[in-house]
């Protein structure tokens, strides 16, 4: 089975790394994090490995292109080396105390459901349409004090600071044509920014968006000669015989499936709109793509995908520590949060070349832990210790093993 320093060794073979000692560093503590036990910060993570904690801040401190490693965790893992994909963007809330750490702020929380004091994270994330596993492709830190809303031509907003971050990633993004977000992303910057540049978003609409249908010259030849639409869309009374009817939901029988194209009145634009009627208790949502060519249950497809980015989040806050920065430096969070997102990617990534046919991270974390405590007890005890070495917990070497991961005291004496 390959080791975490052997598929590191391959994603180093093609991503250039600033020196050797940061490859090494990196090397150690990704191969350290999954067999670590409490908050993964500087403090702990200095408990389980050869190396000073003001070593570990300084390297913490340097620039480290996780993007072009993210990259190439990414082009190993796929099916097929031109496997369609979709882009998922979201942002995940991160709590964090204090007064004087970079970009604090309020931010949403869906958790707590509002907003809290802390700080937040933007991920892009690549996710391969035949299998639905996602991939965290890029991480940046949203900064404190933007203008929340996107109306303003003058001010700069979040969704501006989150479209940067797509355009920054282009490079990257030639072959995603279809990017997809929840409906806080649903803002006409979005929309005029992926057009010109042929890519497509897809989104979740207001319930009582204003749309209107487009006007049918061959239903309405006495239509005035700029007339171009046919009355506004009357969401809560749905006119169906206006709509194409596409059938039932793939996987759920009771919601019904119907698309048209309309005028978005917000976005000044086109769209594919579906509408998915619950039968059961009348309840609807509307989905929406800029491709006014794409099908609709392929809309509906890639909408429910985005929802695999929720399951890196868990994952990097489970097990990884996203939450446990101890740093307050914009450069010491950005590679925190960076390298939990990325030790996701990679582990999974090991899961996936080991063909391993469980494929939690709650198991893989474990096994490290335990494969840890196995190769220390071997390393610490030879082959020559004698019976009552192991009954003695008094005896040196036990004690390494009882010690590991405990607090290092200075000798002030």
């Amino acid at each position: 089975m390959l080791s975490t320093k052997e598929v590191l060794e391959q994603i180093f073979a093609n991503v250039s790394v600033k020196n050797k000692s940061q490859r090494d560093f990196l090397i150690k503590l990704f191969t350290l994090l999954p067999s670590i036990r409490g908050r993964f910060n500087f403090i702990n993570i200095a408990r389980y490995i050869s190396i000073a904690e003001s070593t570990i801040r300084r390297n913490f401190e340097k620039f480290f292109d996780w993007l072009s490693f993210n990259y190439c965790i990414i082009q190993l893992a796929l099916s097929e080396p031109n496997a369609p994909v979709i882009a998922a963007v979201d942002a995940s809330f991160i709590s964090k105390s204090g007064k004087k750490t970079f970009g604090l702020g309020r931010f949403w929380s869906g958790c707590a459901n509002r907003t809290l004091k802390g700080l937040e994270i933007s991920v892009l994330a690549l996710i391969e349409v035949g299998t639905g596993n996602a991939w965290t492709l890029d991480v940046t830190q949203t900064p404190t004090g933007l203008a929340l809303s996107a109306g303003k031509k003058q001010s700069y907003s979040r969704i501006d600071f989150y479209l940067e971050q797509i355009l920054d990633c282009l490079p990257y993004l030639k072959n995603v044509q279809y990017f997809v977000a929840d409906g806080y992303y649903a803002k006409k910057k979005m929309f005029d920014a992926l057009l010109p540049i042929h890519k497509h978003l897809i989104t979740k609409l207001r319930p009582d968006a204003n749309m209107r249908y487009l006007l049918d010259k061959k239903k309405h030849p006495d239509a005035h000669g700029n007339q171009k639409y046919d009355g506004k869309v009357d969401w809560p009374f749905l006119d169906l015989n206006r709509w194409i009817e596409v059938g039932n939901h793939p996987q759920f029988e009771q919601v019904l499936v119907y698309t048209q194209i309309l005028y978005s009145v917000q976005f000044k634009r086109n769209l594919r709109v579906v509408v998915l009627i619950n039968t059961k208790n009348g309840k609807y949502v509307l989905l929406a793509s800029s491709d006014l060519l794409q099908p609709a249950l392929e809309i509906i497809k890639f909408y429910a995908l985005r929802f695999q980015i929720e399951f890196l989040f868990r994952d990097a806050k489970q097990f990884v520590g996203l939450n446990h920065c101890q740093a307050r430096d914009q450069h010491k969070l950005d590679f925190h949060f960076n390298m939990s997102m990325a030790a996701v990617n990679l582990y999974h990534l090991e899961i996936q070349l080991n063909q391993q046919t469980d494929k939690s991270l709650n198991s893989f974390v474990r096994k490290a832990y335990n494969t840890k405590l196995v190769h220390l007890i071997f390393d610490k005890l030879n082959s020559n210790a004698e019976l009552k070495a192991f009954l003695n917990l008094e005896h040196p070497e036990i004690q390494k093993i009882i010690n590991l991961g405990q607090m290092r005291y200075k000798n002030t004496g």
